[in-house]
């Protein structure tokens, strides 16, 4: 039985994350069209941004060949190379990845000679992909100036790398935020009462992810503090999750739940938090 390729699941994952977490640079003359041109689509195209240190490269042949380049800069290897057919649509608004036993249909929502941004639908979900095209395939890996910072995530957590100071000032009314605090079922956060009857941010690792505290203080009634995932699994390191820091803060509502404000890969988040125990 035919399955879709390894390398283009991988293909169509990155897109999901690349298009959900970064914003694409302005597509200069974004209004060129394939339909003049059929052509302007053969060549050489980078996704914009790594996705856990990885790229996806799709090279448009004159001959009606894709062929999709799969790479883990990270750890500077490459998967086997995916070829299959593609087309056209004559309106220039749908380029179709042809697979032994199915279409891709990616409609192109901007296009010019430097830049394309695609997106498809599947399982009821709209990818989107991003891509800027470059002179050469085994380089790709060099355009990326964020994989400096993504090889040195990549690796096992160390003592300095996040400091541990998980204990919570003084503050009046603490009985209020006492207990484990989650959404949904799943526990979030705890806050727990020490043997010296003081009080500390704490969350029971679950085998793969530890958790971590510091910069803990407050601001009227708001608690305020710093979070830190990592993991000792090395197959982890590369997820975002690995070596994540993010700001949070729980403040008090009247009805006895703690709303949780935290910014996320740059973005400012907000949740109810209820006390489960």
């Amino acid at each position: 039985m035919n399955t879709v390729p390894n390398t283009l699941l991988v293909f169509l994952f990155s897109a999901i994350f690349v298009g959900v977490c970064t914003t694409p640079q302005a597509a200069p003359n974004a209004s060129a069209s394939l339909a003049g041109d059929k052509k302007l689509v053969v060549g050489i195209w980078a996704m914009q941004a790594l996705n856990e240190g990885r790229t996806n490269v799709a090279e448009f042949r004159p001959d009606g060949q894709l062929l999709l380049h799969a790479f883990n800069c990270v750890a500077s290897s490459q998967e086997p190379t995916d070829v299959m057919r593609y087309s056209v649509a004559d309106d220039g608004k749908v380029i179709n990845m042809i697979l032994p036993t199915k279409t891709i249909e990616l409609k192109v929502l901007t296009f010019s000679p430097q830049f394309m941004q695609l997106t498809s639908r599947t399982g009821g979900m709209e990818i989107r992909y991003d891509f800027e095209k470059v002179d050469d395939v085994d380089s790709v890996c060099e355009r990326y100036p964020e994989l400096k910072a993504e090889k040195a995530r990549n690796t096992p957590y160390a003592s300095s790398d996040f400091v541990a100071a998980p204990a919570i000032p003084e503050h009046p009314g603490m009985e209020r935020y006492l207990g484990t605090w989650g959404s949904n079922n799943v526990a979030v956060v705890e806050i727990l009462r020490d043997a010296a009857d003081g009080f500390y941010l704490s969350m029971p690792g679950d085998g793969t992810w530890h958790y971590l505290y510091n910069d803990v203080h407050w601001v009227g009634d708001e608690l305020h503090f710093q979070s830190y995932t990592y993991s000792d699994n090395s197959s982890s390191f590369p997820s975002p999750k690995h070596k994540q820091r993010i700001p949070t803060s729980l403040t008090p509502m009247s009805d006895g739940i703690l709303r949780q404000n935290f910014t996320l890969f740059g973005d400012p988040y907000l949740g109810i938090l209820t006390r489960m125990k």
